[in-house]
């Protein structure tokens, strides 16, 4: 693979050639702007030679028609020329016209006689007599009195002007004619002023010569031979060319020229006067300051390559330090910081980068959890083992008395199938209270309660038990059971016996529980003292007050009440028999609802996955679909009130709006068979309360991850105006992925009339009231604030693996949680970050209002903390 060059190089090498293109079109740019100018600065200089040279020749000429004149006008003179030519004496005229040219500046003067002949002139004493008749400019001064012009004389250039000689009797005595030789200095007095160089010509014996010049004496002859060569003089010396424009090189240089032509009086081409302007001389102040660019160019280059270098160098710090961590992470290093002390794109790429290697950590710890947790669920041989532990439970003893009829033997497989049917609907009952049943004996089932709100379960499974069973067939109505429960601590685990584990209770809870279903007599549930005392307050409120008794075969007190009191305290629905009579005919019990059943010819029931305060979840094959799905049988106590069910249908319409990773999808509500249904997606997974009951507190990475899920999840449910009202560990499902989806939203049962009314009844809420907000439990309108409270409890007990309000029996806990504050966190968890422990607190605040108004807020949060 060929090399490429770094990046921090990269920008180095750019950044140079950028400043060294920007030198370089700068150097350019001047050159060709110069280049343009000294063109049109020269063309604009050979311009000004010819206006100079012309208004030059025009002021000499005045200058010369004024001096001539003066001279011309002097009596004595006149009168001294007319005397001497009278007498022939010209050399005294001779000594005149010298005497006069020094004194007036003249370069050569000729006194003419009226036939314009040569009487004396100081350019040569020996022409006396000379006829100048001919010449032009003596030619028109004969016709006319006057003349000016150019003067060619002996291979050199004059301006003359001739002037007549007048005596005082208005006699025209002669003329004279005088002039200022054309030279070098004229030549340097049109540069001066026109900043080009000049050159006059003649010619002189046939031959063309340079008269004036401004330039050296080579140039000058190298002008000559280049303008010969090109035929230019000859056109314009020929009359052919008023002006002409020429380019020529000369010595080492470029050189515009115009070339005009210099007449006499007549017109006719005496010489040429050429004017030049070099370029390249123009160009000389562009090409230093092209040079300084340059340089000072060279100088910047230096200076921005090691800037940039520098710069280059700083800015790719924290992009090398990202590269080396992505290559960290790809390797499935996630346990690194990105510094972020900058805000530019760099400073934002980095936050970004260091979030996602937040997450990464995150997932990847809460991968390691759940592969960690999974290695300790049982499986094949292991199955039902567990690590023996102290429990503080509530147990539920069963006496199934109708099965305790020797005669019954007689047809002992109806009589076995009836026993089936009526351990599903018991084990229904105790599951949909959050319980598990332990053993069998015999015809006694032992049913095992934890948690908080443990003896009040208890006492509502066996309420519901002596409902389902209070209508089955064929044993009658004579027959019905009895229950004993008891409260307190025993050991629990299991042994191996055999070729399998069984689950094993231990303590004197258990002898308590024996000893009261042998006192129970048919329909009665009997309650031990300590039991009793700690719902005194819930049979108190509906007005049901037990009287202590003494047992039949022991001298303890117990207490003893029946199915009718029992449904009064817990508010579940009162036996089958005292239903309606078209419910009876039409509704079957979810207790007859098994594994192998088909519902409704769609539904082919797999497995129970749970039960709740609502309803029993299955897992179902849909054969329409031929897909897995979760189905949750509504309870009668559910569609028995007709108002909150099409309440619960108009927030499933809403609720199967909600489309997130973190929810649990609600397919579609209906009845089958008579009983309401909801459809969900199938997830595997365990629930965020069995992950606690497991491990205790989360690792602080994985709660982390599963906080922001569920803020997600339950922001989007919020988004679409849905209201969860019944956020717990219950209904939080974490795939083995670590993934967290929230369930059952739209289907929270609400806070019943009797709470409504001001009363706090404890069996008028699904579910614990430790997750339920202050306004929540009394009845008053609530809001997505509720929502988050619940949120706060739920990371509560995620962080401290206790939730912040705690007692004996609902009753406890409500007036806890309305009264009381919270404790802080730090006292469960020391090490727990500051900004964590203030979201807790925050989010549990009594007064909504001081809590978090979204959850979104609340996510922004905690997307702030780090693991």
């Amino acid at each position: 693979m060929r090399p490429r060059l770094s990046l921090g190089l990269r920008i180095f090498l750019i950044t140079a050639l950028l400043v060294v293109l920007a030198v370089g079109a700068a150097v350019a740019v001047t050159y060709l702007f110069g280049r343009q100018i000294a063109e049109q600065t020269a063309r604009q200089a050979l311009d000004r030679s010819a206006s100079v040279q012309q208004a030059l020749q025009l002021a000499r000429l005045e200058q010369l028609e004024l001096i001539a004149r003066v001279f011309a006008a002097d009596p004595a003179l006149t009168a001294y020329v007319a005397e001497a030519r009278a007498q022939e004496q010209y050399l005294s005229i001779l000594d005149q016209l010298e005497e006069r040219q020094n004194e007036l500046g003249f370069d050569f003067a000729i006194a003419l006689d009226p036939e314009g002949r040569v009487l004396a002139r100081t350019d040569d004493p020996d022409a006396l007599g000379e006829d100048l008749a001919e010449r032009p400019l003596v030619a028109q001064a004969l016709d006319e009195y006057q003349a000016f012009g150019v003067w060619r004389q002996d291979g050199r250039l004059f301006h003359a002007v001739v002037v007549p000689l007048v005596s005082g009797d208005r006699l025209l005595e002669g003329f004279l004619l005088a002039g200022f030789a054309v030279d070098d200095l004229t030549a340097l007095e049109v540069r001066r002023i026109s900043d080009a160089e000049v050159a006059f010509l003649t010619t002189f014996d046939g031959q063309l010569r340079v008269v004036a010049s401004t330039l050296d004496p080579a140039l000058g002859q190298q002008l000559l031979r280049t303008l010969a060569a090109g035929g230019v003089l000859s056109e314009v010396m020929g009359g052919e060319e008023s002006a002409e424009r020429v380019e020529l090189r000369l010595g080492d240089r470029r050189w515009m020229g115009l070339v005009r032509p210099l007449t006499d009086a007549s017109g006719e081409t005496v010489g040429a006067a050429v004017s030049l302007a070099s370029p390249d001389v123009q160009l000389r102040p562009f090409e230093r300051l092209g040079t300084i660019l340059l340089l000072v160019g060279l100088a910047a280059v230096l200076v921005a390559s090691l800037l940039s270098y520098l710069l280059s160098r700083r800015v790719m710090r924290p992009v090398r330090q990202l590269a080396a961590a992505a290559a960290a992470a790809r390797e499935g290093h996630y346990d690194q910081r990105i510094a972020v002390d900058r805000s530019d794109e760099v400073g934002q790429l980095a936050a970004a980068f260091d979030v996602l290697l937040s997450e990464l950590r995150e997932k990847q710890d809460m991968e390691a959890y759940m592969a960690e947790l999974s290695r300790t669920l049982p499986s094949g041989r292991e199955e039902g083992v567990e690590a023996p532990r102290q429990l503080a439970v509530a147990l539920l003893g069963l006496d199934l008395r109708r099965y305790g009829n020797p005669k019954l033997a007689i047809d002992p497989e109806h009589t076995l199938d009836l026993l089936g049917r009526d351990l599903r609907r018991l084990q229904t009952a105790v599951e949909s209270r959050g319980g598990r049943l332990h053993s069998l004996q015999g015809q006694r089932l032992v049913a095992v309660f934890e948690g908080e709100n443990r003896a009040f379960q208890a006492l509502s499974a066996a309420t519901e038990a002596f409902a389902s069973l209070a209508g089955a067939p064929d044993l009658g109505r004579d027959d019905p059971p009895s229950a004993a429960l008891v409260e307190g601590q025993v050991l629990g685990g299991s042994v191996v016996v055999g070729e399998g584990p069984a689950p094993v209770l231990v303590g004197r809870p258990l002898q308590q529980l024996e000893s009261l279903l042998r006192e129970a007599t048919p329909g009665d549930i009997v309650l031990a003292p300590a039991f009793y005392e700690g719902l005194e307050g819930a049979f108190g409120r509906q007005g049901v007050e037990l009287v202590p008794q003494r047992g039949l075969l022991g001298t303890r007190k117990v207490y003893v009440l029946d199915g009718g009191m029992a449904a009064r305290v817990t508010g579940v629905v009162p036996a089958v028999a005292e239903l309606p009579t078209p419910q009876l005919v039409e509704r079957p019990t979810l207790s007859e609802i098994a594994p192998g059943t088909v519902l409704g010819d769609r539904f082919e029931i797999l497995s129970v996955l749970g039960a709740g305060g609502m309803g029993v979840v299955y897992k179902v094959r849909d054969r329409q679909l031929d897909d897995l799905v979760a189905l949750k049988m509504l309870k009668q106590e559910v569609w028995g009130n007709r108002d909150q069910l099409e309440r619960l249908k108009s927030e499933l319409k809403l609720a199967r709006k909600i489309t997130h990773p973190n929810v649990l999808r609600t397919f579609d509500f209906g009845e089958v068979d008579g009983i309401p249904f909801i459809t969900m997606e199938y997830v595997r997974g365990i629930t965020l309360r069995y992950l606690l009951q497991k491990t205790g507190a989360l690792p602080y990475s994985a709660g982390l991850r599963l906080a922001r899920q569920l803020c997600r999840g339950l922001a989007a449910a919020h988004a679409v105006g849905v209201l969860h009202r019944d956020i717990k560990p219950e209904n939080l499902l974490v795939e083995p992925s670590g993934n967290a989806k929230l369930m059952d939203f739209g289907i929270a049962r609400p806070i019943a009339r009797g709470l409504a009314e001001g009363q706090t009844q404890p069996g008028t809420v699904v579910g614990t009231p430790q997750y339920l907000a202050p306004e929540q439990l009394q009845g008053e309108p609530v809001d997505q604030r509720a929502d988050l409270y619940a949120v706060g409890v739920v990371l509560y007990e995620l962080f401290t693996d206790r939730t912040p309000f705690a007692g004996r029996n609902p009753m406890q806990v409500i007036v806890a949680t309305l009264n009381e504050a919270p404790p802080p966190p730090r006292q469960h968890w020391p090490e727990i970050p500051p900004a964590l422990e203030a979201i807790l607190l925050r989010c549990l605040e009594k007064d909504p209002e001081r809590r978090y108004a979204t959850a979104e807020a609340l996510l922004a949060d905690l997307e702030e903390l780090r693991a």
